[in-house]
């Protein structure tokens, strides 16, 4: 019997297995505060001291552990878009109380954690086990919701380097509804289109991103604005948290709003340049991978607020790019440090001499790392578009 055609199946089957490996310790330890569930701030004390806090356990224990079911928005303010909002309220309804709700939570996750490595894999270039592989799956997995998200850019990156960019444009939307993360592949996808040999593309994109967001978003706007618009109210009174300019004391004002928002914006522009430079000289693909990618990064790294699960996507970015494996190790470490470090503050009730010894220098070390990262991916989104022919 040939044995390639075996290792060539566990070769594919490896990134999954691993993923949900890390995943399935991650729910392990999230589980030890369901005797804690549903018990207000008693549950985010015990939690943070037990380095086993989740939002799952945390904001769905506030609102369900009694048996109520408060609809999103209509009757419920909610700090997030709409599908994940569903996907925080939708759980509630599984049988078990708060055992239930994280169960369902973890199986809708591990589905989305599938998803995405499934749309790495089939996407040329992508180098899935970035994402599949790092033991921050353990520890922010089930810290939020955010897996949901990172499965959906990832489909929609899939659907667009298979021409389909209507598919793509709806799926970006869904993903843009449960966190503003994936809109990063907006710029670069409408660039390379617009520009490429079938305009037409770019148009089936558009139209099929705002119909999906008009579609998900405008019905819960209609019915409830206030709790539909408390995201953003909420988002735009927000300070600089955990972040590098929380590090280094950048009060709330145009300044902090200028660095946060501006290095971003700035990232985009430079990956809708580079997409249609490649969309003008054959095969975009690439560029568009890269530029979407080098948005992220530098979106979750000068963010004025950085909460831990953000190295999610940090992670999907550089699969994306297809990062130097040499990259993954350090900035695997870093990410679960910096989960013990965040929760090991708040323990501490942000104790003077943890959080300026210890938390603040984390907090700029990590945002040097990720633009490390960042500055990586500018650099081969260069050169993919000085090269004499795309690749």
């Amino acid at each position: 019997m040939d044995p390639r055609p075996q290792a060539s199946r566990a070769r594919r089957v490896a990134p999954y297995l691993l993923a949900l490996a890390w995943l399935a310790l991650g729910a392990a330890n999230v589980a030890r505060g369901l005797p804690h569930a549903g018990t207000d701030w008693r549950y985010r004390v015990w939690a943070f001291e037990h380095h086993c806090y989740s939002d799952v356990l945390s904001l769905g224990g506030d609102r369900y552990a009694a048996g109520g079911r408060p609809v999103p928005y209509l009757e419920d303010r909610i700090e997030y878009p709409v599908l994940l909002g569903l996907a925080l309220w939708l759980p509630s309804f599984a049988p078990g109380g708060a055992a239930g709700h994280l169960a369902a939570t973890a199986v809708m996750l591990a589905a989305s954690l599938i998803a995405a490595i499934w749309a790495l894999a089939r996407t040329p270039g992508a180098k899935p086990l970035w994402l599949a592989a790092t033991p921050a799956l353990a520890t922010y997995g089930l810290l939020n919701w955010d897996l949901l998200p990172v499965a959906l850019l990832a489909l929609a990156v899939l659907a667009l380097s298979l021409a389909r960019p209507g598919s793509g444009g709806a799926i970006a939307a869904l993903g843009i509804s449960a966190k503003l993360f994936p809109a990063v592949l907006v710029p670069p996808a409408l660039a390379a289109l617009a520009t490429g040999p079938d305009r037409r593309g770019a148009l089936r994109f558009a139209a099929a991103l705002g119909l999906t967001l008009a579609l998900v978003n405008l019905p819960v706007a209609a019915l409830a604005w206030d709790g539909f618009a408390w995201f953003f109210r909420f988002n735009a009174g927000r300070g600089a948290e955990n972040s590098a300019w929380h590090a280094l004391g950048l009060p709330p004002g145009p300044l902090l709003e200028l660095v946060s928002l501006g290095p971003l914006a700035a990232a985009s522009a430079f990956a809708a340049w580079a997409a249609s430079r490649a969309a003008r000289r054959g095969d975009p693909g690439r560029a568009v991978r890269l530029g979407a990618a080098l948005a992220l990064v530098v979106w979750i790294a000068t963010n004025k607020v950085w909460s831990p699960q953000y190295a999610l996507y940090g992670f999907l970015a550089a699969a994306l790019a297809a990062a130097p494996a040499r990259a993954f190790l350090p900035l695997s470490l870093l990410a679960v440090a910096d989960f013990y470090v965040a929760f090991e503050v708040r323990a501490r009730r942000w104790e003077p001499i943890f959080r300026d010894v210890v938390f603040h220098p984390l907090g700029l070390v990590r945002t040097a790392a990720w633009l490390a990262l960042a500055a990586w991916i500018a650099r081969e989104l260069i050169r993919e578009v000085s090269s004499p022919s795309t690749r």
